[in-house]
């Protein structure tokens, strides 16, 4: 058994949830048949926050449409629980902005990049991941994505495990502890579809078009394999790592 604590920083508009359901749904469809028994939802973006973070086993902190970087003071809150995780041997997951706030935290640098919207499907390729992860060095993934911002010198403790000329910080790793990606795994391509089509006022019509011709042209592309490293992270833990026997199931 092994129990996940979400840490929600944003939710989907409204006209989505009937649909979709809320943005924690996603993540808990995604961990179906994994070693995951159990799931807590902070909605931090709303200022709940948990107490410890030895509730849970592990810590998953998600996307949302705010910037690491942004004074709202629940990022500042959330960076802090982020640091106390990291200090007291809890494991972390960082999905895009999650990604990115657990750089932030950990003493890397996010700011918006100057090359612009990552969206749509793009590729990244792997890179020393033999070692800890079953997908092969040098590997080419597609890979869902919706981001501005981009973790522009990664925290000295994770490693690069994948990476692009558009988005050199893609997949971090450190053993036992973390992982990061600034993909979204959870997201299908209907959902991200819908998405990039409400962007298109803010990103302009050439970059939404040409990021919904590449979902068209790849589908899911290779998030089957995107959840394999997450659960396989998971295993890694379960197997060399003891559970939490505090979290409550």
């Amino acid at each position: 058994m092994m129990k996940l604590g979400i840490m929600l920083c944003d939710d989907h508009y409204p006209d989505s949830i009937p649909v979709y359901g809320h943005y924690d749904d996603a993540f808990k469809r995604m961990f179906e048949g994994s070693l995951i028994t159990a799931v807590d939802t902070y909605r931090c973006f709303e200022n709940e926050f948990p107490d410890s973070p030895h509730t849970c086993d592990l810590w998953l902190v998600t996307g949302s449409k705010w910037g690491v970087y942004d004074q709202d003071p629940w990022i500042s809150q959330a960076a802090a629980f982020v640091q106390t995780c990291y200090q007291e041997n809890v494991p972390l997951l960082g999905v895009c902005f999650g990604h990115q706030l657990i750089h932030h935290a950990l003493g890397g640098t996010v700011e918006k990049s100057d090359k612009g919207w990552g969206m749509g499907v793009y590729p990244i390729k792997t890179k020393g991941t033999a070692e800890t992860f079953s997908v092969p060095d040098n590997q080419t993934l597609n890979l869902i994505a919706c981001h501005q911002d981009q973790v522009i010198e990664p925290a000295p403790a994770l490693s690069v495990v994948a990476g692009s000329t558009f988005c050199p910080v893609a997949i971090t790793h450190q053993q036992g502890k973390v992982l990061t990606m600034q993909c979204h795994p959870e997201f299908t391509p209907s959902f991200i579809l819908q998405l990039i089509d409400r962007l298109r006022e803010k990103a302009g019509n050439d970059v939404i078009d040409r990021a919904i011709d590449s979902v068209h042209h790849f589908g899911e592309g290779d998030r089957c394999q995107a959840i394999s490293l997450i659960f396989e992270f998971c295993q890694q833990l379960e197997s060399r790592y003891p559970i939490n026997r505090n979290a409550v199931y």
